[in-house]
């Protein structure tokens, strides 16, 4: 080999000049199938060397290369053998019947093991009927017996209004009607009514009197918020009066033992709402004005309309006491 730097010839072993001490960067091939290896550093060792020249350790010799492993020579079938022993030949041992896979192959999934395979379990089934028969039992527990006893009575017990059939009052329920409770004749519900709406009228009444006494003093030297309050109070009042001439001139006819009665009960509601409309309008004027001291005069007026209404009813109201005979 010739040194490229000075043209010194070099062996061809030498990694570097030894005239001028270049480097020979050229790849060698080495022949490894005799080399030897460091167990220290792991840097190649030259054949025949026993210590590294790297890092002095030293170089075990190659452990003999282990024998051949023993092999028994056994006549078996080939893979094709379908391992049936020929007639006359019974007394070989040496033939392997074929050897079957134990999982099926894709083509095998119609076959009556895979079929089996596939069913639902015992348990499966038990459940299912469990459930079936908890459904359908209780669906017709539910239609057959409801929870509520009377969904299947025809008995009428829904109270009606009989007043337009000439029969006064309100029925709760049917004379054939199957009860504990004490029955109330026609002329005694009739009476029972008439006395509720005297008895009303009376507490009316009073009612009306507390809220003219209120107007001759709240409401003509008052703040304006109870002034306010008490014209909301009157209406009130007038309200319930014609609710109750309502319901009085609904709950009887004109051609009942009961006519006169009922008149008077009609009349003494009408003067207490004539009265009581004139305290709303005293009221206006009272919830209206910016100095109601001033404007007393004309709010007491307004309340003085009504004196004339509130005399006949206290004359008569005592006089015209439903009887009850």
């Amino acid at each position: 080999m010739i040194c490229p730097s000075c043209g010194a010839r070099v062996s061809d072993g030498a990694l570097s000049c030894p005239r001028c001490h270049e480097p020979l960067d050229v790849t060698q091939k080495l022949s490894l199938s005799n080399a030897t290896w460091c167990p220290g550093c792991g840097a190649l060792v030259p054949s025949g060397e026993s210590i590294c020249p790297k890092c002095g350790t030293e170089v075990r010799p190659d452990s003999p290369a282990p024998s051949a492993r023993r092999t028994r020579s056994l006549d078996l079938p080939s893979i094709g053998d379908t391992g049936v022993i020929p007639v006359g030949e019974e007394e070989e041992t040496n033939v392997m019947t074929r050897i079957e896979s134990a999982i099926p192959g894709a083509d095998g999934s119609s076959t009556p093991t895979a079929l089996g395979d596939r069913m639902p379990r015992t348990r499966s089934f038990a459940l299912a009927a469990a459930l079936a028969v908890a459904v359908v039992g209780g669906a017709t527990l539910y239609i057959t017996h409801p929870w509520d006893p009377d969904a299947t009575s025809i008995s009428a017990k829904t109270p009606a209004d009989t007043s337009m059939q000439g029969f006064p009052g309100v029925v709760d329920s049917l004379s054939g009607q199957d009860d504990s409770g004490e029955r109330v004749s026609a002329a005694e519900q009739v009476a029972q009514n008439m006395s509720a709406f005297y008895e009303e009228l009376g507490e009316l009444s009073a009612r009306v009197d507390e809220s003219e006494e209120d107007l001759r003093t709240t409401g003509v030297s008052g703040e304006k918020d109870a002034r306010a309050a008490g014209l909301e109070g009157a209406q009130a009042i007038a309200i319930d009066i014609s609710n109750l001439i309502d319901r009085m001139s609904g709950s009887f006819d004109d051609t009942s033992d009961w006519a006169d009665d009922m008149g008077n009960l009609s009349t003494l509601g009408n003067w207490l709402r004539n009265r009581c409309d004139a305290i709303v309008e005293a009221w206006e004027v009272s919830a209206k004005s910016q100095d109601p001291a001033e404007d007393s005069a004309e709010i007491i007026s307004e309340a003085a309309r009504g004196r004339s209404f509130a005399a006949l009813f206290s004359e008569n109201y005592e006089d015209w006491r439903p009887s009850t005979d």
